[in-house]
């Protein structure tokens, strides 16, 4: 129930991003998430956060693999690693390109002011090797949604950035 609980989550966060930037698109900024999900049952993204969703087991096991990659966000956006938060969620089962055999993933990675082409592409390289390294899961089977969150929209110790 929790897997299941969480995998919804991820999958409305995507959902989210692309309501957001749609309706920022188009000059509205409905927040059309923070409806979905009760409160109380939300991951909100703090500053950088990755979210790793695979049907694939980190060989490392869950810990050491969110503990990896939160290395690699923090160097590859150069953000201070006590700010990243990172989660691994096991998938029951993960298509890409129609193939649900070969192991792949999704990411989503989002913080503030980091998100540009040069870091971005620093951080798929990084997280490449990681995602290859511990999931089995090789460089053109795995998508990153990258997210530029804006200060007022991420809370921390009780208040915004």
């Amino acid at each position: 129930k929790k897997l299941a609980m969480r995998v919804l989550i991820v999958f409305l966060a995507i959902i989210h991003h692309t309501v957001l930037s749609l309706s920022t698109l188009a000059g509205n900024r409905y927040h059309t998430f923070r409806r979905i999900i009760p409160k109380s049952n939300r991951i909100t993204p703090q500053m950088p956060s990755c979210f790793v969703t695979s049907a694939s087991e980190p060989k490392c096991g869950a810990k050491e693999f969110c503990a990896k990659l939160s290395k690699t966000v923090a160097s590859a956006l150069g953000k201070p690693e006590s700010y990243v938060l990172t989660s691994y969620t096991k998938a029951d089962a993960m298509s890409f390109g129609g193939d649900a055999e070969t192991p792949s993933a999704f990411l989503y990675l989002s913080s503030l002011g980091s998100i540009n082409p040069e870091s971005n592409a620093a951080a798929s390289a990084a997280i490449a090797n990681i995602l290859e390294e511990e999931l089995g899961v090789s460089k053109n089977r795995y998508y990153i949604n990258f997210f530029d969150s804006e200060r007022s929209n991420m809370g921390f110790n009780g208040a915004t950035f």
